[in-house]
């Protein structure tokens, strides 16, 4: 929801200063791939030491750099399939990264607490599942709603969660990682419900094109 309705404004903002930064040179998978690397080693580093509250803040940063690129790319060349591919992977690292970052703190610190493992790598599977159900479904040519909760929206929800624990919160992360793997379950059901939905409209259109050409 995030992505759908900050797309713009993101857009206006950063436009001069991805333009500026097009000028000195800078590529947007060279932000890109930066990006991935300053987010993975926070992650590491941070989430891995229990420093939950500067690795919220600090990958938080970080991924700022995912909204820079495709300004960027956008400034440039417009964009191409390559840097798209490029970018998806990032994400996907990154995502993979930060919550594998907090699967080892849990099991370092609260190795009893089988709830918010659970619930972590219900997000880890299900995080990559709603990527790969848009990317097929494009690769399909069918048409899918961006759904309950994008990258954007579970990025943000573990990143406070996270901090939220590191000030003290209880069941903070607990409650962030639950929303997170719950609004994913519903987001994959929704894109394929609506790949589906587009499918069969589709096919009824040329059905009834069929028969109207008899």
């Amino acid at each position: 929801m995030l992505s759908e309705y900050g797309r713009s404004g993101v857009t206006k903002v950063a436009h001069p200063f991805a333009t500026f930064l097009v000028r000195l040179g800078v590529t947007a998978n060279g932000i890109t791939l930066t990006g991935l690397l300053l987010t993975c080693a926070a992650a590491v580093w941070f989430f891995g030491t229990g420093q939950l509250l500067v690795g919220a803040i600090v990958i938080g940063l970080c991924t700022l750099l995912d909204l820079v690129d495709g300004a960027v790319a956008r400034a440039s060349d417009g964009g191409s399939p390559y840097g798209a591919l490029v970018d998806a992977v990032s994400d996907r690292v990154a995502d993979g990264v930060i919550l594998g970052a907090l699967v080892w703190w849990v099991v370092e610190t609260e190795p009893d607490n089988r709830f918010v493992l659970v619930m972590l790598l219900a997000c880890m599977v299900l995080s990559q599942v709603v990527s790969y159900s848009k990317a097929r479904a494009d690769a399909g040519g069918l048409e899918t709603p961006g759904g309950l909760m994008e990258r954007a929206d579970r990025l943000v929800l573990i990143l406070v969660g996270a901090g939220l624990e590191g000030l003290g919160v209880p069941w903070a992360l607990e409650a962030a990682v639950t929303v997170v793997a719950v609004g994913s379950l519903v987001t994959v059901v929704q894109r394929v419900w609506g790949g589906r939905a587009d499918y069969f409209s589709r096919v009824a259109q040329e059905n009834t094109a069929t028969v109207g050409d008899r």
